[in-house]
């Protein structure tokens, strides 16, 4: 069974990234009767793409001819890849480290992966007064006339 990790630098010592799109590298690991027979390190092709980062590292993995992917969150459209491929992609915590992600992984101790967050900036949805249209009603001190009194 063939793996991959996401991992900062990489290696069976390392820890199991937090993000899988932008992770640095990616660590190969061989699995044959329960033993770890190969390890390779390489970099993750999509990390420093400007977009579609996940589903160019996905397509990576797909190539690789893995059967499951850990790391500790997956975009939503590297897991439709995944999906849509047939490979499991789970989740490991990032204080745990590959040899140990793929020993619990064998173990059946792993869950399937959920989804992280879109994006981040966009428009806001806020439900104020104003809609940001400037309909207060002027009221505040002096109502427009200076700083005085009436």
């Amino acid at each position: 069974m063939r793996f991959i990790v996401a991992t900062i630098k990489g290696g069976l010592e390392d820890f199991v990234s937090q993000h899988f799109g932008r992770t640095p590298t990616f660590t190969i690991v061989d699995v044959e009767d329960g033993e770890i027979k190969n390890v390779r390190v390489v970099p993750n092709p999509g990390a420093s793409s400007p977009r579609g980062a996940g589903v160019q590292a996905a397509q990576f993995c797909i190539n690789e001819g893995v059967e499951a992917v850990i790391a500790g969150q997956f975009g939503p459209n590297s897991a439709q890849v995944f999906q849509a491929s047939g490979i499991k992609f789970v989740s490991a915590p990032p204080t745990m480290r590959v040899e140990e992600a793929i020993r619990a992984f064998l173990r059946g101790e792993l869950t399937q992966a959920i989804f992280g967050p879109e994006g981040g900036a966009g428009t806001g949805r806020g439900r104020g007064m104003g809609g940001g249209r400037g309909l207060g009603r002027g009221q505040g001190m002096g109502r427009g006339r200076g700083k005085g009194g009436w």
